[in-house]
């Protein structure tokens, strides 16, 4: 996951297995908790202090963006909230319309060339939503933009990671952990 980016938890271990010679389906597996534990250890071991600056500006640039799309009350959710970035570890933000129409009109008037994509997200109960989403690159990043309707701002999708309801943050909340990550540098 962190040599190749990879982001899905079930890709990532059927390529270890592949690349190890096991058959991912007889083979016991570390849950996805244990792979995001072991994945933080490996980032703090290997890059310290730069994954602390990396943390800050990635977390800098989620609340610019979050202020652009301040009507749709953004919510910072995924590893940048998680903090376990690479390089290429895109801003994922949650944001919430009554349309997504209402954020494809905000992403033309400001003129934010993207790439539409539905992304299936499991909630509470194991139901399933396709979730309209947005991709562009700012500052030689990645930008996902998944549109909820208003309702769901008060039910949190899954987390991949620990099967419970995902943190999200506002932008309050990010700017305070960008002062928190000034102080460590600091």
């Amino acid at each position: 996951m962190a040599e190749e980016s990879v982001r899905n938890y079930q890709v990532a271990k059927h390529k270890a297995c592949m690349r190890l010679g096991y058959d991912h389906r007889r083979t016991p597996l570390p849950t996805n908790r244990e792979i995001e534990s072991a994945f933080a250890a490996r980032l703090r071991l290997f890059r310290g202090r730069s994954l602390t600056d990396k943390l800050r500006r990635g977390r800098q640039r989620a609340a610019e963006i979050m202020r652009l799309f301040a009507a749709f009350q953004p919510r910072l959710v995924g590893a940048l909230l998680r903090g376990n970035v690479t390089d290429d570890t895109p801003i994922e933000l949650h944001l919430f319309a009554d349309n997504p129409e209402e954020v494809v009109d905000h992403l033309d008037q400001n003129q934010i060339p993207c790439q539409t994509f539905d992304k299936r997200v499991r909630f509470a109960g194991n139901r399933y939503v396709q979730i309209p989403g947005f991709r562009f690159s700012v500052d030689h990043g990645m930008v996902e933009l998944l549109t909820f309707n208003r309702k769901q701002l008060r039910e949190a999708p899954i987390c991949p990671v620990d099967g419970r309801p995902m943190k999200r943050a506002s932008l309050a909340a990010v700017e305070s952990l960008v002062l928190e990550t000034l102080s460590d540098l600091g």
